[in-house]
């Protein structure tokens, strides 16, 4: 969750060198385009089954019910954690989506999680069943750790999911590890086959790098799972702040808001940023490679000091070139947190479908977008 939003920028970054670390990356394979449909916007305050539509952060597509699936960010403070299921229409010419339903996720007890003990941030398919990841509360004292928990389709406790220990937050007078405040799994993806499962921090951990800012890129960490057992960790580089001046300063943050599976070793990703003192939101979408170089760097507490090949990414747009085909007096970009596929069009062509977190903001509002994708 972003309560202001959030991240991102660009200018691919080949070769990096961190105080005391060289991270090494290529970029050498086509990525596809994208081509606008359309968007539909709902104001902030909108309910549905008296629960208010806001703080959605990650999507999943229902194939067999035509239904996209929505979760709340809320962390159970304006309303039980849960997700939102949207009836829609997609096709090469327009998009519409319709709330139809509300599923409040329970705890291993049966009963919906309590005020402040979740911040659900990524939604996938699993075997019929749901994974959805939360940052947690990293401040909240004790602190709240991260998870990702298996729940049924209806919402119901399944099982956590393995996280490895070094993604958990310790600090001392000597030194501080795992994720970041708010700036843990926000990326939460599950490939077509459902064999692979890939969660991702939005900022680098504490030992592996500081976060990103306009002069630096910063380095985060995806997570592979085979049968929700963790397998793999890879190092994706994120893109520096964008070099948008207001008064003479470039203020803003970074942040890798989520991923979508094409198969196990492909993946677009959205980077999201955010500059207050502009008050403006830069979404870059990117297609992204694993290969039998990519460092595996699970064996690796901290990546510091350590030469390692990244995952290869590259652009395939920057969504403000699309903003003068949005809907009238909805042309500025809102706070992008969710992908997933869509239907295929009937030129055999795939879509993809965002959403917009409005972090219950007045000023904000719920922004769903539809594109095709051109090979």
């Amino acid at each position: 969750m972003k309560r202001h939003s959030s991240k991102n920028t660009f200018g691919i970054v080949l070769i990096a060198l961190c105080a005391t670390c060289i991270f090494t990356t290529t970029n050498a394979f086509a990525a596809e385009k994208l081509r606008f449909i359309a968007d539909q916007n709902f104001p902030t305050g909108e309910k549905l089954k008296e629960t208010e539509i806001g703080g959605l952060s990650g999507l999943a597509y229902d194939k067999e019910k035509n239904k996209i699936l929505a979760i709340s960010d809320d962390r159970s403070v304006f309303n039980d954690a849960r997700f939102y299921e949207f009836d829609f229409k997609l096709d090469d010419k327009s998009f519409s989506v319709t709330p139809t339903d509300v599923v409040i996720l329970k705890n291993k007890e049966g009963k919906p999680f309590k005020k402040g003990t979740i911040d659900f941030e990524g939604i996938a398919f699993y075997n019929g069943d749901l994974l959805v990841s939360s940052e947690g509360s990293i401040k909240h004292e004790p602190p709240i750790l991260p998870e990702v928990i298996l729940f049924t389709r209806l919402g119901a406790y399944k099982s956590n999911v393995e996280i490895p220990e070094k993604f958990f937050p310790v600090a001392d007078k000597i030194t501080t590890t795992g994720v970041r405040d708010n700036l843990s799994f926000e990326s939460l993806t599950t490939t077509p086959d459902g064999k692979t499962v890939w969660v991702g921090t939005e900022e680098a951990l504490n030992q592996d790098d500081r976060t990103s800012s306009p002069n630096y890129a910063s380095v985060v960490r995806l997570i592979e799972y085979k049968d929700l057992k963790p397998v793999k960790e890879v190092a994706y580089r994120l893109e520096k702040v964008p070099s948008i001046k207001v008064a003479g300063l470039t203020v803003g943050e970074t942040g890798l808001s989520d991923m979508l599976a094409i198969d196990e070793n492909n993946f677009y990703s959205i980077e999201r940023s955010y500059m207050p003192l502009a008050k403006k939101a830069v979404i870059r979408i990117f297609k992204n490679s694993i290969n039998d170089k990519t460092t595996d760097i699970s064996k690796y507490n901290s990546i510091k000091g350590i030469s390692i090949k990244m995952v290869e990414k590259e652009l395939i747009a920057d969504l403000e070139e699309f903003s003068p085909q949005m809907a009238a007096n909805f042309q500025k970009l809102g706070n992008i947190e969710g992908i997933c596929f869509g239907p295929k069009l009937a030129n055999g062509h795939n879509t993809i479908i965002l959403v917009s977190d409005n972090n219950f903001n007045k000023l904000q509002r719920t922004q769903f977008l539809a594109f095709e994708i051109i090979p």
